[in-house]
């Protein structure tokens, strides 16, 4: 297996300032490394940098009065047992993360950013049920005046960064379908955050699949609000490895209103 033979820089960053500046260079091809469950398997000769984020902090699950709020590094085996979403739209996110991959070594690995980023090549069920949630990415990018690299140290090997100028940096929020259109190669993901459905809500996740431990050939994951004897909102959402990841909105807007 060919695997980033053209890897030339390894860093391991200890900020999220440090990850943008890296990010934002030109001269040098740099992509974060989250879990690694795609990118080591990756065949792409142009990738001369990588980035580990495995300090930075992005493990996390939490919530407030609008929705739930996952971090970047977070892996998909903690989204399975995390507490807090067992019950968070009826287990949905829980379920589709177990149902994402049949082997708890990769669930251990694999991230919840890393899974968004990667897109359909991720193969994973989540990204389906985070659609249906209406999820959104938050990303973050940085500039810079000056950057200067040296030798890093004993304790965390690869460069680090000295004399770094910023100009600024910003964040954005993008529907978790349209990270593969709209996310910037400058642009490190921070969160996923998804709204908190009424209670009055249910979800259901359904794949299709040689076997229950294969990956599935067609996914798809609903969000059914009610409201007295009528559907008050409807999002289905549909996916797979050879299928582009999409909300059914016409079937969503018959629905609306239509009785039980």
């Amino acid at each position: 297996m060919r695997m980033l033979l053209e890897l030339i820089e390894y860093h391991w960053a200890e900020d999220i300032d440090d990850v943008l500046l890296l990010l934002g260079r030109l001269d040098v091809k740099t992509v974060p490394l989250a879990g690694g469950t795609y990118l080591l398997g990756l065949q792409d000769d142009s990738i001369e940098a990588v980035v580990d984020l495995r300090d930075l902090e992005l493990a996390f699950i939490s919530e407030d009065t609008r929705g739930v709020h996952i971090g970047a590094m977070t892996t998909l085996q903690q989204i399975v047992e995390a507490p807090l979403l067992r019950d968070f739209a009826t287990g949905l996110l829980a379920r589709a993360a177990h149902a994402s991959s049949s082997s708890r070594l990769i669930r251990n690995s694999a991230t919840i950013g890393g899974t968004v980023a990667a897109g359909r090549a991720s193969q994973a069920d989540l990204l389906t049920a985070l659609v249906a949630m209406d999820a959104e990415v938050l990303v973050r990018s940085g500039s810079k005046t000056q950057i200067d690299l040296s030798g890093g140290t004993e304790e965390r090997p690869g460069l680090a960064l000295s004399g770094v100028v910023y100009k600024g940096k910003q964040e954005r929020r993008i529907p978790c379908s349209e990270v593969g259109i709209e996310r910037r190669p400058s642009e490190l993901i921070i969160e996923v955050v998804i709204p908190r459905p009424s209670l009055s809500s249910g979800t259901s996740l359904m794949r299709v699949s040689r076997t229950p431990a294969d990956v599935a050939l067609l996914n798809a994951a609903a969000l059914v609000e009610i409201e007295g004897n009528a559907y008050r909102k409807v999002r289905l959402a549909m996916g797979g490895p050879q299928w582009i990841l999409s909300v059914c909105m016409r079937l969503s807007a018959c629905l609306k209103g239509h009785p039980l």
